[in-house]
């Protein structure tokens, strides 16, 4: 049986990118690319400039030919897709990675809801119209281990609704868009929760500094009197090689239900990223203080203090079954002392985002992956 073409969205994403440079790299079947676009040729552009990022010159021309750029729009009923081009996805899509999702933090709930929720909602119905004409036979959904909220303790792969409250409208909807997903049954889904995605453990690349980023380049600069987090917090971070690896393999995997691609136990805690961070920068470390305390932020870059509720959390994402499914063919996340200096090499490389590096040009330069 052909295992027809894969229906990516979010491929002009951080994550997204990662996923397609697999998919052609190592795959030799045709990438169905939903982009938000207004036709064809600004979809492809896009397409164009994602290539432009992986690639040198967008890679090797063969690349170029196997993905489909196609408009859509998640917010939009039917992802505003033409009749022509949602009969050409349903017949042709034997696998839907669903990567797409605004991850910003402050989007009010009902716009956040637009793109997470329905935008989920309507995947799911191109994915049953894949089904019903007999093409479709993977269906996978990107989420995040924080759909867990403030929950504290061990959050484990089979748990969803544990009566927890969210920091932000991400989690939230998130959280809501999973519900969805598992009403979806007769799809068979699999869900997929990495937790903080930062840089390629190998090189370092990142074309979106964000999240941890932030706060890392504030402390860089000195802008930190104080942090106001506790020193045992669970910062729970993966590479994006790592999550993107993951998702690829598990297009070939039989088995529905929740991945949680993540550290788990082992993930490290504020006191060791400290410890990291400032043998990294030469910097002393700056005393810890008590959450909520209003002292610490003062003089910190506002976009680095957003982020701060991530480093005070009380959480370890088990993950036994994704290492039993993942782990016969060698794919685990590194220990963050592995790679957090080729992360910090590369962002100060790259000045933080102000100087783009493709991710073959980060490949070559070669960065040790330890300090």
């Amino acid at each position: 049986m052909s295992r027809g073409s894969i229906l990516l969205t979010g491929a002009t994403g951080f994550l997204g990118m990662e996923v397609l440079a697999r998919l052609l790299e190592h795959d030799d079947r045709e990438v169905l690319a939903l982009v938000r676009a207004a036709d064809t040729a600004a979809a492809e552009a896009r397409i164009d400039g994602v290539l432009r990022r992986l690639w040198r010159d967008g890679g090797p021309r063969d690349y170029r030919e196997r993905v489909r750029a196609v408009p859509a729009d998640l917010t939009r009923p039917g992802l505003g897709l033409s009749s022509a081009s949602r009969a050409t996805l349903t017949e042709r899509a034997g696998t839907v990675l669903h990567c797409a999702a605004s991850i910003s933090f402050d989007l009010p709930l009902e716009e956040a809801r637009r793109i997470n929720v329905e935008g989920t909602r309507q995947v799911i119905g191109l994915a049953r119209e894949a089904r019903e004409q007999g093409s479709l036979q993977r269906f996978i959904h990107v989420s995040t281990a924080y759909v867990c909220g403030h929950h504290r303790g061990l959050f484990r792969e089979r748990q969803l609704d544990v009566g927890q409250r969210f920091r932000n409208t991400y989690e939230q909807t998130k959280f809501e868009a999973e519900h969805l997903v598992n009403e979806a049954s007769d799809l068979s889904p699999a869900i997929a929760r990495p937790s903080i995605v930062m840089g390629e453990a190998a090189t370092g690349w990142t074309p979106a500094f964000n999240v941890l980023y932030w706060p890392l380049r504030a402390f860089a600069r000195g802008l930190f009197e104080v942090v106001p987090t506790r020193a045992d917090g669970r910062v729970d971070i993966v590479p994006a090689d790592f999550v993107a690896d993951a998702l690829v393999h598990l297009i070939d995997r039989p088995e529905a239900g929740v991945f949680n691609l993540v550290a788990g136990h082992a993930a490290a805690t504020v006191d060791e990223l400290a410890v990291l961070a400032c043998s990294h920068f030469d910097r002393p470390r700056p005393p810890f203080v008590e959450p909520g305390s209003g002292t610490g932020t003062a003089t910190a870059d506002e976009h680095a203090a957003v982020y701060f509720p991530y480093f005070d959390m009380d959480v370890v994402f088990d993950d036994a079954r994704t290492r039993a499914v993942l782990g016969t063919a060698g794919i685990q996340a590194p220990a963050l002392a592995e790679y957090f200096g080729g992360l910090m090499r590369y962002a100060e490389r790259a000045r933080w985002g102000k100087r783009e590096l493709t991710r073959e040009e980060a490949a070559e330069q070669d960065i040790p992956a330890a300090a």
